[in-house]
């Protein structure tokens, strides 16, 4: 993973904040993937994402359908930046992600799911 891709924001990846999931998960059915740590998935995730932290999300999304949308979650934003930039490199054509991460859809009081 290259450090600086927290910090560098892909030009194809699109921003949701917490308003816009329900609506994006309803029409589109995506991929919800959680970058995030055991620890932090654990401690609350989005209803049915799926858990691939930042340094193994590449290889778990080898043999998933290129073309299918992914909504991408972490705490603040940043991981879920990098992971874009890799599922980008790898040809992903339909990335998003949860713009402020988890600590925004706390602070809205969003529901979440406890593992």
């Amino acid at each position: 993973m290259n450090l600086i891709n927290l910090f560098r924001h892909p030009r194809q990846l699109k921003d949701l904040n917490p308003a816009q999931i329900d609506g994006f998960i309803q029409q589109t059915q995506p991929m919800v993937v959680d970058v995030r740590r055991a620890e932090e998935y654990q401690s609350g995730h989005l209803p049915d994402a799926m858990l691939a932290p930042l340094g193994t999300m590449a290889r778990e999304m080898e043999k998933v359908d290129r073309n299918i949308p992914v909504l991408l979650i972490c705490k603040t934003g940043h991981r879920s930046q990098a992971a874009a930039w890799d599922l980008l490199k790898m040809g992903f054509t339909d990335v998003q992600h949860l713009k402020g991460g988890m600590d925004q859809w706390k602070r809205e009081n969003r529901p979440v799911e406890r593992s």
